[in-house]
């Protein structure tokens, strides 16, 4: 028997992400009423809604930074605007291309033909800069459950805060683990992280308070929102966890006792508002030699060695 090609895959995969998201939605479409979610969505607070965008945009632009100091670990020098530049391309293939390479993926390929770097070190420092963003989200989520979620049917729940040191440890067990250097930009990697997902948190509140002015269980909607980008980050469904980021908030607002409209709003305009930041990067799809910045080559470009 022949094996599938590639392309079949492919196509499977997304299928199979297609039909996740599509169960999902169809599933919280029963359960909610549509028309008082897109009453929410449409008389939302647009000043919010742009601030939102502005603030969530910087966090992508801390994150490109992020990334290029784990790139400096390995070592692989890249200028700064370049490295920008390629991190916006990832970011419109995540969204944009959901049966395609992926953005992560584009990166490495990239990184390889261009700079010959070793494909096995360009994985383990792309998903060394992943992991530090969810290592961040798992201490906010510590820091929630222990001091502002009292509603969490967990046991022990007040001490939660004490697994912040092992959840920083496995991380830095990770990086010594699949590539020692990069242990050298630990340090700035999570305290950027920690101020990264703070940031999109910040967005998250904004995006909040553009709904009808709600202010009440803040902690609750934000510790929801961290829970869905971690399961958005689950490659089962279609870019930026459509669906099950929504599947999250609705079952985390029966648990919690938050407002299911708004919580599904609050989650479906935060996808808007990541799914428009990305868009910049078709720029560089479509002209890819724009990357590349004429005096920004520090690392070996394949043409030049």
């Amino acid at each position: 028997m022949k094996p599938i090609s590639l392309t079949v895959k492919k196509v499977l995969k997304f299928v199979l992400k297609l039909f996740v998201s599509g169960v999902a939605i169809t599933f919280i479409i029963s359960k909610i009423d549509v028309n008082q979610v897109w009453n929410e969505i449409c008389t939302a607070n647009i000043w919010f809604l742009v601030g939102a965008l502005v603030i969530y945009v910087a966090s992508q632009m801390l994150s490109a930074i992020r990334l290029n100091f784990m790139f400096a670990a390995m070592p692989l020098p890249l200028g700064t605007a370049m490295n920008m530049r390629l991190y916006w391309l990832g970011m419109f293939y995540n969204f944009f291309l959901p049966g395609g390479i992926g953005g992560d993926g584009y990166k490495v390929y990239y990184l390889n033909k261009h700079y010959r770097q070793h494909v096995k070190d360009l994985i383990a420092t792309v998903l060394g800069d992943r992991l530090s963003g969810m290592t961040a989200i798992v201490i906010y989520l510590l820091l929630f459950s222990s001091f502002f979620v009292e509603k969490l049917p967990i046991p022990m729940r007040e001490y939660t805060f004490l697994l912040i040191p092992l959840v920083v440890g496995a991380y830095y067990l990770f990086l010594r683990i699949v590539k020692r250097g990069l242990c050298q930009a630990f340090t700035k990697v999570v305290s950027m992280s920690f101020l990264i997902q703070g940031m999109q948190m910040c967005a998250a509140t904004f995006v909040l308070y553009s709904l009808s002015g709600t202010t009440a269980d803040m902690e609750s909607y934000m510790f929801l929102f961290f829970v869905s980008t971690i399961a958005s980050a689950i490659p089962i469904a279609l870019p930026g966890g459509l669906g099950v980021r929504e599947a999250v908030f609705f079952f985390g607002s029966q648990t919690l006792g938050t407002d299911e409209t708004v919580a599904i709003s609050l989650s479906l305009l935060f996808y808007v508002v990541s799914l428009i930041s990305s868009v910049p990067g078709i720029v560089y799809m479509l002209r890819p030699s724009l990357i590349e910045g004429k005096k920004e080559h520090k690392g070996t470009p394949f043409y030049q060695t």
